[in-house]
């Protein structure tokens, strides 16, 4: 008889162990699945028709400041151009930074061309640094080798799912919560040593807030001021006459 129980007692309890392994293994599957359907929320606003305001805080390159972001994608089925240096694109995007002291970033892409508008930066960094005069150049082909790589550095969206996707191996669970002026939010939290990144997105997928924390060190923040879905022809003009052809400098 106690040979008997024995057995029992230890089935039951490998029993037990097997459901508890399972539910986890389940759990991580789950969880796992809701990272990437978060993820895919976010390319897929990334890809509408938009004009989105973040106020900026510790943002790489750029640091403090206001960005303004605005795209119009070409419709399905536009055939995709590529320029002499084997830059492939279509549609339109555009951005502004608004620093801090007032110096201004500006890119605009149509196609495969890009035009630029700076203070050009004569010594220092974007944040602290001595500018020159304010030009803007004319469309030149997109050269992702000599600077004009800068130009996707600013936006936001695409620098967070490159943040968010290349955490590594993390500790992600999501959350949810509801903001007065876009409604219901979808946040994922990802932790790995001390670093914790928050990413709230909205219904629709667009990033409404981020912050990336680093211990009780440095961080970046973006956090969404306004969002449009019409974008006009004034969002994509540079803020001076074009004056000449110029390369950017190199980042």
């Amino acid at each position: 008889m106690f040979i008997v129980m024995t057995l029992v007692a230890t089935w039951v309890s490998f029993a037990f162990v097997a459901g508890e392994s399972a539910n986890a293994a389940m759990a991580k599957t789950s969880n796992a699945v809701s990272v990437a359907n978060f993820v895919e929320s976010m390319k897929k606003a990334g890809g509408a028709h938009f004009v989105l305001t973040y106020r900026l805080n510790g943002y790489s390159f750029l640091s403090d400041g206001t960005i303004v972001i605005a795209q119009i994608p070409s419709p399905l089925g536009t055939k995709v151009t590529t320029n002499a240096d084997g830059y492939s694109g279509t549609g339109r995007f555009a951005y502004v930074f608004y620093g801090p002291t007032g110096r201004i970033v500006q890119w605009i892409k149509n196609g495969t061309n890009v035009s630029a508008c700076e203070n050009v930066l004569l010594t220092g960094t974007y944040v602290s640094g001595t500018f020159g005069k304010w030009q803007c150049s004319r469309p030149s082909p997109y050269i992702p080798s000599n600077g004009f790589a800068e130009e996707d550095v600013g936006f936001v969206s695409t620098y967070v799912v490159q943040s968010v996707t290349g955490m590594g191996r993390t500790q992600a669970k999501l959350s949810a919560k509801v903001s007065q002026e876009f409604g219901p939010l979808r946040c994922l939290i990802q932790t790995s040593g001390t670093t914790t990144q928050t990413t709230c997105i909205n219904q629709a997928g667009f990033i409404v807030s981020w912050l990336l924390q680093n211990g009780m060190g440095s961080f970046s923040r973006a956090i969404l001021n306004s969002l449009k879905h019409d974008p006009t022809a004034s969002d994509f003009k540079t803020l001076l006459p074009p004056t000449k052809a110029f390369i950017m400098p190199p980042v």
